[in-house]
């Protein structure tokens, strides 16, 4: 419950389970540079706060994603982690959008487990490849989010006007 008496939004737990969960990360996902307290890297701005999930997500609203799904189609830039070897920064089209995760397009394939910054529009985020396939003539990435900020104030999760 938050200050109002409403359920809010719960911080996932860390991999590993047990113990009190954080609401910031302690490493920067995409660099490594330690950010404990932080709400982005101080070595390569990178958001380092988790995205939210619901304390008791609904199967029919969620279905399995934990979280709905939101049709999210504008381009973004993907940068992939230096702690991976880096490389060159590509154009991608997102598809959609939840809490969990998102789903974009790109003319290069990536590796399942690469880690990568998305920056669009409306959200600057560090993500996970879960799965990469061919569907046509582009490549649909498929990741999880690990860290986000939202870069506007309203938009397809949140608005912060009464």
């Amino acid at each position: 419950m938050n200050d109002h008496g409403h359920r809010a939004y719960a911080v996932a737990p860390p991999s590993g389970g047990g113990g009190a969960l954080s609401v910031r990360r302690a490493d920067c996902p995409m660099c490594g540079h330690p950010g404990a307290g932080a709400s982005a890297c101080d070595a390569c701005g990178a958001p380092l706060t988790p995205p939210p999930h619901l304390d008791e997500p609904s199967e029919a609203f969620a279905g399995r994603r934990g979280s709905p799904r939101v049709d999210r189609v504008e381009t973004a830039v993907w940068q992939p982690s230096p702690r991976q070897g880096g490389g060159a920064p590509m154009q991608v089209r997102m598809q959609d959008i939840s809490f969990t995760g998102l789903s974009l397009d790109a003319l290069l394939a990536v590796p399942e487990g690469q880690v990568a910054r998305v920056r669009a529009p409306n959200i600057d985020c560090v993500v996970e490849v879960v799965a990469c396939r061919r569907e046509g003539s582009a490549w649909r990435i498929h990741a999880r989010l690990l860290t986000m900020r939202l870069l506007t104030r309203a938009g397809a999760f949140v608005s912060t006007r009464a």
